[in-house]
């Protein structure tokens, strides 16, 4: 089955204006992203997408492809699946645009799995372990799996609530790791699904598959991964990036 890879990129951010374009040592953060992704065995093609001319020309720049969208967009998956659909694809793994240090084998192993498990639509990805910090801040968004590996629930809330910590041997929340894996048929009907309540109310897009009684398949790592969404995490990508180097 051939799959490509879509990284969608918006130059507005609330906490981190021209977030693609921030230079993180020397290099963009799209072209980061875009470096790394291009690492990953299974994809057969890797493309930007964007609503910005300035990302589009940033891409060109350093050898690679971006292809422009509609700004009106709603969302990162809508603008992957408006590219989606002009491409001949089996499977579409929409990248986050703001994580340079993704772990690819995960990504590889997502696509593996979809490509051999026909009832699988959804992939996904969890960091396994997570801290006190981690669990009480909203901006990481927490995952429980069943014992299929498919998701139970996404909240950004401290889940699930333990009412006996002596019975704890380890936190069953992971961190989910926001990159998804879509058949290319599924991902066309997703766009095309109303947004439900738990999606608005958490404002996580993928609880509106769970929502629609679908499932998620979640693959997991022990890798670190880095959102870039500050200043501060761009001067602690570039301190992980000085130290890989020493």
């Amino acid at each position: 089955m051939k799959a490509v890879g879509i990284i969608p990129a918006r130059f507005h951010s609330t906490r981190l204006p021209g977030k693609p374009l921030v230079p993180i040592a020397g290099k963009s953060l799209i072209q980061r992203v875009y470096e790394n992704a291009s690492q990953c065995q299974r994809l057969a093609e890797l493309i930007v997408a964007t609503d910005d001319e300035r990302i589009q020309k940033e891409v060109q720049n350093f050898g690679g492809q971006a292809v422009m969208t509609p700004s009106a967009l709603p969302s990162g998956t809508d603008r992957c699946a408006f590219v989606a659909k002009t491409l001949d694809a089996d499977i579409i793994a929409n990248i986050q645009g703001d994580e340079p240090f993704l772990d690819v084998r995960v990504l590889d192993r997502a696509i593996k799995l979809l490509s051999d498990v026909p009832d699988i639509n959804v992939i996904t990805a969890a960091k396994v372990g997570i801290s006190a910090a981690e669990l009480n801040n909203p901006n990481v968004v927490k995952v429980l799996i069943d014992r299929n590996q498919d998701a139970l629930l996404f909240s950004r809330q401290s889940i699930p609530y333990i009412r006996n910590h002596a019975a704890l041997s380890a936190h069953p929340a992971m961190q989910h790791i926001g990159i998804y894996v879509f058949r290319q048929s599924y991902l066309q009907k997703f766009v095309e699904m109303p947004q439900t309540l738990l999606e608005q109310l958490e404002q996580l897009e993928q609880l509106r598959i769970l929502e629609n009684g679908d499932k998620i398949r979640v693959v997991l790592t022990d890798k670190f991964s880095l959102g870039i969404d500050t200043l501060d995490d761009v001067k602690h990508a570039e301190r992980i990036l000085k130290s890989n180097e020493a």
